[in-house]
């Protein structure tokens, strides 16, 4: 099974932040991770969009949704979680050891977006 390595968020978000690196056993440092924990998320998204690791690898789609909807862009936000639905369902690894799988995640953070705990 692949696992990815995520970094907590601000308490605040409740929403993990993967870590991403086309799916090798373990992933660090993630793009974006920095910048998301310091708030800066204009600066998340670039590192995120810019880095080497596929379009589709559903830990880069969690956290460019979580900058996107931290920038107000909701629709866009929501796109990125829904297609880590579209996608396999893979285990991921919270910086707090605890396992989740990216459906779950996914399901967290739109359901985050909708209650408005993931906006700006």
């Amino acid at each position: 099974m692949k696992t990815l390595l995520l970094v907590a968020l601000p308490a605040a978000l409740l929403v993990p932040a993967p870590a991403v690196a086309q799916f090798a056993q373990v992933n660090d440092p993630a793009p974006g991770a920095s910048s998301l924990l310091s708030s800066n998320y204009s600066s998340a998204e670039r590192e995120i969009r810019s880095a080497d690791v596929s379009k589709y690898d559903p830990a880069r789609r969690i956290n460019l949704g979580i900058a996107l909807a931290k920038q107000g862009h909701k629709d866009e936000a929501a796109k990125q979680f829904n297609d880590v639905l579209m996608e396999a369902d893979v285990e991921m690894v919270v910086a707090d050891g605890k396992t989740v799988m990216s459906h779950d995640l996914a399901r967290y953070a739109l359901a985050s977006l909708k209650n408005g705990v993931l906006s700006r």
